[in-house]
Formats: C-alpha cells, structure tokens, sequence
C-alpha cells in the first residue's frame, strides 16, 4: 500500500519495511552496541516513548542499548528529532508529520525518527517500532513474542514519511469499564500500556468519563488526567462533563474546597454554577494540560438537565435556550481563564441534545474554533435524524461519536458492530461537510473485545481518503497471524459479523447491518423471558422496552415481520436458529484454522475470533432453547428446554473464560455490566 503524501517506498510485506538490504546498499545496523540519541529529557512524553524503543530493542537483541543526549550524536546509532524543538535538521513541520529514514553522517550510517511535534516524534519512534523491528502496535494485548535476533538490518534507502492525519483529534472513550477499571488496578503496567497503545496507533485524544478534576486538594487533577498528560495525549472529556466535571462532582467541590454545605442545583443558582465550572477550567490551566474543552448542559449523570434541575422549564424550546446560554458561558469563561482567544470547542448531541438540534431548538455556537460531535443513534449505531438533516453547504467543523460498544443493549463481552459499518458511519458523516473532520471517537471500554475494531478507526481516521476495511483487515491479519493465512482469517472476521441476528431491516441506505441484536439484548431478553417463564398464560410477545426508554420500540427492535413471524417469541426463534448457525460455521472454520497457524499467533486468534464466536453461538443457542420452551405448554418438555438453555449458557461463559489467561488473567471477575454469573443464576432457577 502506498503512504498516503506518495512514498516512493512500496511495503511489500508488513512489518518487514525495514527488511535486509542490498550488497550495494549501504545500511544501518541495529546491534548491542547501537545507541539512542536524544534530546527529550526523563519525565517528558517523548522520552516515555524512547523507554518503550529502548524495551522493544531489548525484547529483540536480549540488551539493554544507551540513551545519550542529542548533542553527543556522533556515532552510528538512532537520532530522536523533534523539529519542535530541536535545530539539528532542516525545518519539518505539519501537524503530527512524522519520517524514518537512514542518513549518512561522514562515514555513520544514522537511523533518523523525526516528528514535527511532540506527538509526531513519538509516533515516529513508534512506526521504527513496528516496520523495522516488527514490534505490533497491539503487542502487548496479543500475546506477542518478539524473534530474538543479533543484529536488525535496515536498508540504507529506508525512508517513510507519513503526512498530518486526516482527521485532527483521534480519540478513544473508554466507557462502560467493569473489566477495565479493575483490571488497571491490578499491575503498574495495565494503568498504562492501554495509552501506550493507543500512541502506537496513532490515537492522540483520550476521552474521559468522569470528574478530571480531585476536589480534596486546591487545584488537583484526577490521577487518570495527570497520566493522560504525561503520555503526551490530549484530554477531552464525555457529554455528561462540560468544563472537565461532572455534576457528580458537585458536592465535592463545595465540601471539600470551599468547606461549605453544597447549594441545590437550581438554575437560579447561576452565579454557583459559574464558580464551579470556573475552578475546574482554572485547574486545567494551572497544570498546562492540552484541553480539548467540551461545553454543554446536562444533569447529574447521562441524563437531561431537567431531570435533575427542579426549576427547569417544561417547554422544549425554553430548554433548549438554556442550554445555548450554558454554553455561551461556558466558552466566556475557558477564554477569560486561558486567554486564548482561539481555544477549541466542542459539544455532543447525545440523546436529548441530538432530539432538540433535529427539532432546530439548540444553536450552538457558530465560530470556527467550534466542532459539532454527533452521536451515533442510542442501541443501534448508524447516524441519527440530526445527522441526516444535515445541510453539508454550511461547511460545519464536524466531529463524530461512534460506539462499539453500549452499556444497557449493545456488544459489550464480545465485538457487534465491525469495521465495516464504522467506516460507513464516518463517510455518511464526513459527507456532510465540505471540510475533513474535525474529531472522531470510538466508544470501547472494555478494549480487548474491540481491540481489531480499534486499530481499524484509528487506520481510517489517520487517512480517509485511502482506507478501505477490507485492505486494512487483510493487512491486520497479515501482522497478527501470519501472511500464509491472512486471507483465510480476514474471511472469518467477516463472516463473523454477519453472524449477527438483524431483527429488523435496515430503513438507511448504505447500513446493511444497521440493526443488530448484541450481546446485552440477548442478556436482556434471556432474563425477561426466564422472568416469566412459568407463567400460566404465556405472553407472545414477553420482551418490554427499558423503563426510561423514550422511543417506544427502541430497546429490542424486534420486527415479526421481518424475521417471517407474526411475534416476538417467533421472531427469536426464527432468527437465533439461523444466526447460531452461522455462528457455529465460523467457530469449526476457525477451530481448523488455529492449528494451522505459528504457536506464538494462536492466542490471539483465539481471543479476538474463534472465541467470541464461540460466546455467540451459545448464547444464541441459549435463547432458542429458552424461547422455544417459553412457548410449551407441556411441564416436562418445558424443564426439558429450560435445561438445555442452562446448558447452553453455560458453555457461552466457558468459551469466554479460556480467555482470561496471560496479561488478561482474571478479566471476568469484575463482570457486573453483563453480569453472567447472576443470568446462570437465573437459568439454573427454572
């Protein structure tokens, strides 16, 4: 695949960019006595990157090779660059560019990694990384194992240059984080090699959850946000957290700073609410952090102001003016503390926000240093009404917020949504504009059920013009499993996803897969319907939406008629039946397969794939046979059922336990969003 500014350099075979050179071509060697060269000091992001360099070189010669200052770079060894900052090389700039290539300093060959920027340079010292030493960006979440070898040689005509990205701020949500929060607490490394990660691909953004701020010391960020920082990424923060706090930092704030008793929150509080928002921009600014700033107005929680403010109005349009008058504050205040006049903003038009913008009760504001971020729809994700709406001749600074994963109804223990229909939710939107966008963010809390679909956002939103899913998934296994079986994998990937029960028909041109049936609806319907399966008078149509649901319909999506059913327990039996089918065919294709493979590659094929097809096929199997014996009238063929459904169930969780090994051990032990012990519970009680 060519790079995208027109490299002369084709790579033929991935990870093998930097392979053995020619007789006639004078080249770099890589060996013990090799030294790193640079300017970037202990404690800067850079320099945590020339750590991981340092590491990934140690896992592949078997020694530790120096660190030296840039000034001493006067032997053959690999120069650190940042134009930024460091005057050794001609002016290169552009946001995040970055270069690897060979020069010859008299009679050294050096190997130069050289950025634009900060980031730019960290991300060159990781492309070296993963093209000359064929260390994977995902290395540490797949099982890798690095081929000890003496020496690395690398071609004297070695040059990759790598343009700015396509889309500006490239971010990662982790959200919904039962295995992930836990799991990070239990080593060092885990609270930090997820944003190593990300750096490696190519991510720059981290959006975060909750308060940034720690209200029991003046002026003190989350442990979370200091390290975000120190890593280099920019910050950014949910939609329930305009100005980096949530209201559930509400009360904090006033009895641990201001040692008060917390005032309501009422809207007639304005001049409290201006304080808060205020000391939490102020915090921001105190430690210098790269702030991409979210404005907004919501309630406690993922909820509607209105909801948790007492005197909000009743009427649609008086809401939507206070939330544009929230967020005309909002920008005031970060201007007034920072003093930049061209600050960046955003807002996401999630649920509430989305509904007002579509009816045109919300305006927000119309600068340039403004990025519009719409929400994918709630349960199933293709872009909602307001993106649909969407008039591209207003030329809008447009971002975008997709979910792999949701909390209550979507994928969650295992990956739903697919590259595939990520790259058409990203082209329907980027259509809208006549501008590349601005901003783009994956939701996937639980980042190793969605570690391929990761890599393939931050593949497209590095370069949209270029990317297409099926070249990038054919390379990703290429990397991951081997060229001799890349194909056959990438056809399993594919096959996997469309596994998936679609129970109802797409109404969006273009989204094949707009409605899926995910793990948690599964989870979802196996317990409403065990709720009421001994019931004297067996109701069709058992599955109810959730109770704050507020599009009648939503939660479930189950269409009789389009799955050839006149009701819902039809519908389930009828479209389970043929997606465990197929899910089956892609678990034996993939059972086949992972013996072919090199023992170092199996493990992870077996955690991103043969597994989670696996998971699925029980659980689809677990539905059937609890909708098949919700349906019997007979006492002892309904046990019968019943039984078979624990059975099922059993063996969906067991597929998923054989992959908590390795850095992943006990990755099960928090579950409480999907809860399986409580579901095998349940089954077993009927």
């Amino acid at each position: 695949m060519l790079l995208r500014n027109g490299l002369c350099l084709l790579l033929m075979v991935l990870g093998l960019a930097c392979g053995a050179a020619k007789s006639s071509d004078p080249a770099f060697v890589l060996d013990e006595h090799s030294v790193i060269y640079t300017s970037a000091q202990p404690g800067d992001p850079v320099y945590r990157a020339v750590l991981a360099l340092q590491r990934d070189i140690r896992k592949i010669l078997g020694v530790t090779i120096a660190i030296q200052p840039l000034s001493a770079a006067d032997g053959s060894g690999l120069l650190i660059v940042n134009s930024a900052t460091d005057g050794l090389l001609e002016p290169f700039i552009g946001w995040e560019r970055h270069r690897v290539f060979t020069r010859t300093n008299g009679k050294l060959r050096q190997m130069v990694l050289q950025g634009s920027d900060m980031r730019g340079t960290i991300y060159a010292i990781y492309t070296f990384s993963e093209k000359c030493l064929g260390v994977p960006p995902l290395w540490y979440f797949s099982h890798w194992e690095a081929r000890r070898r003496s020496r690395v040689v690398i071609p004297g005509s070695t040059d990759l240059r790598y343009a700015p990205p396509t889309v500006r701020y490239r971010a990662w949500f982790p959200n919904d984080t039962d295995l992930f929060e836990p799991w990070r607490k239990q080593a060092p490394e885990h609270d930090e090699m997820w944003l190593e990660a990300a750096l490696r691909l190519k991510l720059n953004t981290i959006e975060w959850f909750d308060s940034e701020i720690d209200y029991s010391r003046p002026y003190s960020l989350s442990p979370t946000t200091r390290l975000i920082s120190a890593y280099g990424l920019v910050n950014t923060t949910h939609h329930h957290s305009p100005l980096n706090a949530s209201f559930r930092g509400w009360d904090d704030y006033w009895r641990l700073t201001r040692d008060t008793v917390p005032p309501r929150l009422l809207l007639r509080h304005t001049r409290q609410l201006l304080e808060f928002w205020r000391y939490n921009v102020e915090s921001i600014a105190r430690h210098h952090v790269n702030m991409l700033w979210v404005i907004g107005f919501r309630g406690n929680g993922d909820r509607p102001f209105w909801s948790t403010f007492e005197d909000a109005p009743a009427s649609m349009q008086a809401r939507g003016r206070i939330i544009d008058q929230m967020m005309q504050e909002q920008q005031r205040i970060v201007k007034e503390v920072t003093g930049d006049e061209q600050a960046v903003f955003r807002t996401i038009f999630y649920d509430e926000l989305s509904d007002l913008l579509a009816e045109g009760l919300l305006h927000p504001p119309a600068d340039s240093g403004f990025i519009r971020t719409y929400v994918a729809a709630r349960r199933d994700h293709y872009p909602n009404l307001d993106v649909q709406q969407l008039d591209a001749a207003k030329n809008y600074r447009l971002g975008y917020y997709f979910n792999y994963q949701f909390t209550s109804t979507g994928s969650h223990l295992a990956a739903g949504e697919g590259p595939w229909k990520m790259e058409a939710n990203y082209r329907y939107v980027a259509a809208r504009s006549q501008q590349p966008l601005a901003f783009s963010v994956v939701n996937a809390g639980n980042l190793r059920e969605f570690l391929m679909e990761l890599s393939a956002h931050a593949k497209m939103m590095w370069d949209m013009d270029h990317y297409d899913t099926d070249a990038f998934l054919l390379e990703f296994c290429t990397q991951y499993f081997g060229a001799a079986d890349a194909a056959a994998a990438a056809a399993l990937y594919k096959a996997y996803y469309e596994s998936y029960w679609q129970q109802r028909q797409p109404d969006l041109q273009g989204f094949d897969r707009q409605f899926i049936f995910q793990d948690l609806r599964y989870k979802r319907a196996i317990v409403e319907i065990a709720q009421q399966f001994h019931s004297a008078a067996s109701n069709p149509d058992p599955l109810t939406d959730i109770a704050a649901e507020q599009v009648k319909g939503r939660t479930y999506r189950i269409v009789p008629e389009d799955n050839h059913a006149t009701h819902q327990i039809d519908a389930i039996i009828n479209g389970t039946s043929a997606s465990a089918d197929k899910f089956l065919a892609v678990s034996q294709k993939a059972q086949k397969l992972i013996g072919k493979l090199p023992k170092p590659r199996r493990l992870f094929f077996r955690d991103n794939l043969l597994q989670p097809a696996t998971y699925m096929y029980f659980l689809n199997e677990t539905l059937l046979q609890l909708a098949k014996g919700y349906q019997e009238s007979q006492p002892h063929l309904k046990r019968a059922f019943a039984k078979k459904a624990e059975q099922a169930f059993q063996q969906a969780a067991a597929a998923l336990a054989q992959t908590a090994t390795g850095n992943f051990a006990g990755w099960y032990a928090s579950d409480r969003i999907f809860g399986l012990k409580a579901v095998a519970q349940k089954l077993e009680g009927l």
